[in-house]
């Protein structure tokens, strides 16, 4: 695990001023190296002794230490022309959270997912915002291989549906900051009534994911791309393609996907 994977793994472990240094270092990782303690800790709005505690916490005895860490990742050394070209600054982003999430994701977490989703009767999708589109998303994608799933992008509906749920049904829940409280009022409800409940966010210790019975941990890349448009979702929608490819690795799951295909293509030329 590199230290860009570690920093966000602990953000919500770290205090405001911490959170500070965290912010600029996954903004600006790659402007870091040529920089001295004091130019830095000036750029976080921090003191100096608050980057060495930081540093220390995340197991870089120094700043120099963290540096060198920083300079180690995988992360692509930008150029002069790419940092004001809006065509590659995004694809460096795109290459940079795909290249996280990889080694952040443990694909025997994503069978677990598979295999849960199997078994289930019935498949709830939970989230608000840019989750909930990301859920409907894998919504129409486990339709179209035969599954019997809803998104629910209701906070109110999403009550009454845990309300009603049972140890048959698997509740998915989507929140990056694993800290929408209406998705996990209604994460909690669902447990109560013996429903499995899996989640995909950004922290392990965050309240959804304490209060999920499994979850999979994805890069929260709001923390790379504040003040853009850029698609937050990008990470999660990258596991969402692996876990699918894994179903359709299976000839029966193919087959119902090229049915439902077959079905749009004949009823365009009716």
């Amino acid at each position: 695990m590199n230290i860009l994977e570690i920093i966000q793994l602990n953000y919500p472990k770290f205090s405001l001023k911490e959170q500070k240094i965290a912010n600029y270092i996954l903004e600006n990782a790659k402007f870091i190296e040529n920089m001295n303690i004091t130019i830095f800790a000036k750029n976080c709005n921090v003191s100096t002794a608050t980057v060495t505690r930081f540093c220390k916490k995340i197991d870089c005895q120094t700043f120099a230490n963290l540096k060198i860490n920083l300079s180690s990742t995988y992360l692509t050394v930008p150029t002069s022309s790419n940092k004001n070209n809006p065509l590659l600054k995004v694809h460096s982003f795109y290459k940079d959270i795909i290249n996280i999430t990889k080694h952040i994701i443990n694909i025997n977490d994503l069978k677990i997912l598979y295999n849960k989703i199997k078994k289930a009767k019935r498949i709830y999708i939970y989230g608000l915002g840019s989750s909930g589109l990301t859920g409907t998303e894998f919504m129409l994608r486990l339709l179209r291989m035969g599954f019997h799933c809803q998104a629910i992008t209701d906070s109110h509906l999403m009550i009454i549906n845990s309300s009603i749920l049972n140890e048959n049904d698997l509740v998915i829940a989507f929140s990056l900051s694993g800290e929408t409280v209406d998705v996990i009022n209604a994460v909690k409800l669902a447990r109560k009534n013996k429903c499995f409940v899996t989640s995909i966010t950004s922290f392990p210790t965050s309240t959804l994911a304490q209060n999920s019975d499994f979850f999979i941990i994805v890069p929260n890349s709001n923390l790379l791309t504040k003040n853009t448009f850029v698609n937050t979702q990008f990470s999660t929608i990258y596991i969402l393609d692996v876990l699918t490819t894994i179903f359709l690795e299976e000839k029966e799951m193919k087959n119902k996907m090229n049915i439902t295909i077959n079905t749009i293509l004949e009823n365009q030329k009716k």
